[in-house]
């Protein structure tokens, strides 16, 4: 079964939300979100490692070192994360630019799932990081 988000994507939008849940000057190592999140090690630094270059996430070296939100989660859409994983889904083959089809001008489904697609970026643009806290009551206030 294909999905519009990867597992990727997915798991990029849930580290955001777990690290937008730390209190300013609080940091998280790769460790311990690869356990509070389920995602190997391995995975998990392949995901921070793309934010971090984005500058959604800062980390720091050395022992006490760890990684923290750089972003205002309130500000960080769904959306943008999305993106930096690489987020180029359609939501049909059909609305692809370089996808030939014979019944241009003659089919409703195009401009349906034309429509579908926008709504769906739209949510997405619409939904911020702060949206989708695990736990509600700790909410960051705004980056590191």
């Amino acid at each position: 079964m294909n999905s519009f988000i990867s597992r990727e994507q997915d798991y990029a939008l849930r580290i955001t939300a777990r690290l937008a849940e730390l209190r300013k000057g609080e940091q998280m190592s790769i460790k311990e979100l690869s356990n509070d999140m389920f995602i190997s090690k391995i995975f998990a630094a392949r995901i921070v490692h793309k934010l971090k270059l984005a500058g959604v996430l800062g980390t720091n070296q050395g022992r006490t070192g760890g990684m923290f939100l750089a972003s205002d989660p309130k500000k960080l859409s769904a959306y943008q994360v999305l993106n930096i994983i690489g987020f180029k889904v359609k939501y049909n083959n059909c609305l692809a630019d370089d996808f030939n089809c014979e019944l241009i001008g003659k089919c409703r489904f195009h401009g349906f799932f034309h429509k579908q697609e926008i709504i769906m970026i739209e949510q997405f643009k619409k939904m911020k990081i702060s949206d989708f806290l695990f736990n509600k009551t700790k909410q960051n206030n705004g980056g590191h």
